[in-house]
């Protein structure tokens, strides 16, 4: 069996970490047959949060730490793409 797709810690420093963390939290997902239960990714999501990231992820009500959906809105809210960056 192959190695799992690797996830790194979320320190919450930029919109572009953010983007690569949302992707390696679904191609993990994908990876574990889990892509359609938002509770497992968000609870797996859960464990990768550090320095900045994780007080904020404390922070946000319970309903969104418990959903996938929820969860990649608030991170694409809090770590927009910058209005003039088109790539």
């Amino acid at each position: 069996m192959s190695s799992p797709p690797p996830v790194e810690l979320f320190k919450g420093t930029n919109w572009e970490e953010c983007h690569k963390f949302v992707l390696a939290i679904r191609t993990r997902a994908l990876w574990e047959g889990k892509q359609r239960d938002s509770a497992w990714m968000a609870d797996f999501a859960a464990t990768y949060f550090w320095h900045k990231a994780l007080p904020w992820h404390s922070r946000l009500p319970e309903d969104v730490r418990q959903d996938w959906s929820k969860l990649e809105l608030a991170l694409f809210d809090r770590w927009s793409l910058p209005e003039d960056d088109d790539e």
